[in-house]
């Protein structure tokens, strides 16, 4: 399976997926609906390289040949759209939204309401989960109350919280997950082994705690069936109130003008009508207080961090460097300099990416590292 997403493009070489970026080149584009297809991609990609450490093993059935990657991205290419410009694609935006993160044959957890109000189909028989549960008693209270859980079985909480860089104000998201084993013996205090948001009761049931913001989260039952792990069919939760505004009609037209090209065909009657001028494209030129900006990020964010960034004048030579964190390396700029601490000679706007790879990662393998399901 090979295909490609804005400036990302992804193919399968001897079973594994590799990611990688491209030069992007405006071509005019054939239908709407072909345009709508392509914009799509940018943001489940990016939504399985922030949760691949999470979903080793998160699809039980996969032909042969085929990857988590393969499966996840097939599973969601019906999901509905979420368009990015290419400003915030370059920028490594995303956006959390309701995505199938597993497929399996353990029946699927149903969910009622979401953020705080979310309450799962685990029947908890009346326990009260506080800061004096043990795993035990949790472990108890799920295998005697719901038929289809049994102890070794392991229940995982997905939660991938929306947040918005205030310096650029590009969305990205922050991913996590937690996870029991239902284990009967175990005194281990549970929350001091799980994210609690995950872990509450409500109403006899297990359920979401406190809110913690826009957001996307699941719960997944998996098991370790003679060295074959199972997993039960899950989608994420949609709390994210950003979403919406990534779904419309607009919000297509936008990235496909960011992109060099339009929806829409200015000849053709739409029964809108404007009476507004055209704007043509201009190009950067030196803005009134004759300083440009510089805008810098880090990819991931957690890999390391940028300095450089502000505004100066147009001419001035500028330096800017790229710091890694303890566990990464400085890998590249988004315009293919390798040097992590360089120069550069400001006459337009500029706008760069500073990519870090952990010192755990391997070449030609899918987007992040290894973890799984496994009970």
């Amino acid at each position: 399976m090979s295909g490609s997403a804005g400036q990302l493009t992804f193919k399968t070489v001897n079973g594994r997926t590799v990611v990688s970026e491209k030069v992007t080149k405006v071509r005019n584009t054939r239908t709407k609906g072909q345009q709508r297809q392509r914009m799509k991609w940018v943001n489940i990609v990016r939504m399985y390289a922030g949760l691949v450490p999470l979903l080793k093993n998160a699809f039980e059935r996969k032909a042969q040949y085929h990857t988590d990657y393969n499966m996840f991205v097939r599973a969601n290419s019906v999901a509905a759209p979420v368009y990015l410009t290419k400003a915030e694609s370059d920028g490594g935006a995303c956006i959390a939204a309701p995505y199938q993160i597993t497929q399996g044959t353990l029946p699927s957890i149903s969910v009622k309401g979401t953020g705080d109000e979310a309450v799962t189909s685990i029947n908890l028989g009346g326990l009260a989960i506080d800061e004096n549960t043990t795993v035990k008693d949790f472990a108890k209270a799920v295998v005697t109350n719901n038929p289809e859980f049994d102890y070794g079985d392991q229940i995982s909480f997905y939660k991938v919280l929306q947040r918005l860089n205030a310096e650029t104000q590009i969305p990205y998201c922050a991913f996590s997950a937690s996870y029991v084993v239902l284990d009967k013996e175990s005194t281990a205090k549970l929350w001091d082994l799980v994210d609690k948001v995950g872990f509450a009761a409500k109403e006899g049931f297990l359920a979401h705690g406190e809110n913690e913001g826009d957001g996307v989260f699941a719960w997944v039952h998996s098991r370790n069936d003679y060295g074959k792990t199972k997993v039960s069919t899950q989608y994420l939760i949609d709390n994210n109130s950003m979403l919406q505004a990534y779904k419309t009609d607009d919000a297509f037209t936008k990235a496909c003008k960011s992109y060099g090209s339009s929806a829409d065909v200015f000849l053709t009657p739409d029964g809108n009508g404007s009476v507004a001028p055209v704007t043509p494209a201009v190009p950067d030129v030196t803005p009134s207080d004759g300083k440009f900006e510089v805008k810098l990020l880090a990819n991931p964010s957690v890999g390391g961090t940028v300095t450089g960034a502000g505004r100066y004048p147009a001419g001035q030579s500028v330096e800017i460097s790229a710091s890694p964190a303890e566990g990464y390396q400085f890998n590249r700029w988004s315009d293919g300099d390798t040097n992590a601490s360089r120069s550069i000679t400001l006459s337009s706007n500029t706008a760069l990416t500073a990519y870090f790879q952990s010192d755990s990662d391997t070449g030609g393998q899918e987007p992040g590292g290894g973890g799984g399901l496994e009970g």
